[in-house]
């Protein structure tokens, strides 16, 4: 195991659980407090969004789409992904960045940075203004997943 520091930074740049997995895991188990997890985790998953708007824009989603339809099992998850985040983007397309933001925020499964960056390139969105709103949306969904990774055990008497 790395340092828990490094570990959560790590974590929360992963594909699926993001943040989302990588707070209460520094919380719990790796015994962070919950700010250090909180700031961390936001740090991770920001640099990982980042990275990715400037990429996705650099590469284009055909060239990306060709890429990992190539791969037998991977292309077949990125095809499912792809037709989910196609759909996902036609609700947030009328509400622009600000939908980019609000779709972040909520804290579940594929709902996070990962996605936004593909729904966002697939709306032709810019990278900067796409990354300030998934960040704020990283900011909302993180502070509800650090609230509920430090309530809910106490007041289930854990």
């Amino acid at each position: 195991m790395f340092d828990p520091i490094i570990d959560t930074i790590l974590h929360s740049m992963f594909p699926v659980g993001e943040l989302r997995t990588s707070i209460p895991v520094a919380i719990h188990i790796l015994k962070l407090n919950w700010s250090n997890a909180f700031f961390y985790s936001l740090l991770g998953n920001s640099l990982v969004t980042l990275i990715l708007v400037y990429l996705i824009d650099f590469l284009t989603i055909e060239r990306i789409k060709y890429f990992f339809t190539k791969i037998p099992v991977v292309g077949t998850i990125f095809i499912k992904w792809e037709n989910s985040s196609v759909r996902k983007s036609k609700k947030i397309e009328k509400w622009g960045y600000i939908g980019l933001m609000l779709f972040v925020s909520i804290p579940l499964p594929i709902t996070g940075a990962w996605t936004a960056v593909f729904i966002a390139a697939l709306l032709e969105l810019k990278p900067f203004k796409s990354f300030i709103a998934i960040t704020f949306g990283l900011i909302i969904s993180g502070s509800i997943i650090t609230y509920l990774s430090v309530y809910v055990p106490k007041f289930l008497g854990y």
